[in-house]
């Protein structure tokens, strides 16, 4: 008698902790912000947004909006991430919260000493999928530079861009500081 009321308490119990993870697994939590005082890593947004290059290629890139038409190649924009009081600034700012969520400090640059800025460029296309990111200028490392872009893909993808924007492209410029604060 026992041993069936502790084998119905145990298949009681994992049904229970079994409850408890998949509800756990439906509830989206805020991000967690870690106060480091051995570490400082900020966004800013650089003084001057340099103008795209024009790309050079034997076939036209091809974007297509969400209705399957071809879209406007013409049609694009670049801005800061902050872009203060511009018409992008309430879609920026939901790229850039999404951007610290997931944005850290690389490990091995922090055990090395690391510090610098990256400048990086990301372009949206219409739908919200990442078309590209690239190191504008470099923070003198590899390892920041590649975690500030690292962080963009990862941050990708993002929400379409908005119909009153009329854009099938917004390049986006954004400066990643790595400071270590000793």
């Amino acid at each position: 008698m026992k041993k069936k009321f502790l084998i119905l308490f145990i298949l009681f119990s994992l049904t229970i902790h079994a409850l408890v993870i998949l509800l756990s697994l439906r509830i989206n939590l805020p991000a967690v912000t870690h106060n480091d005082p051995v570490m400082k890593v900020e966004l800013k947004t650089p003084q001057e947004v340099e103008k795209p290059r024009a790309r050079h290629s034997k076939t036209p890139t091809r974007t297509f909006a969400d209705d399957g038409t071809e879209a406007d190649p013409a049609r694009e924009a670049s801005v800061g991430l902050e872009n203060p009081g511009g018409v992008y600034e309430p879609y920026l700012l939901n790229i850039r919260r999404r951007i610290e969520r997931l944005w850290s400090y690389p490990p091995q640059a922090l055990a090395e000493n690391r510090e610098g800025s990256a400048v990086i460029r990301f372009t949206i296309a219409a739908n919200g999928t990442l078309a590209g990111s690239s190191v504008l200028t470099s923070s003198g490392n590899f390892l920041l530079d590649e975690g500030a872009l690292a962080c963009i893909r990862g941050a990708s993808p993002f929400d379409p861009l908005p119909a009153s924007f009329n854009l099938s492209l917004l390049n986006v410029t954004a400066t990643f500081s790595y400071r270590i604060n000793l």
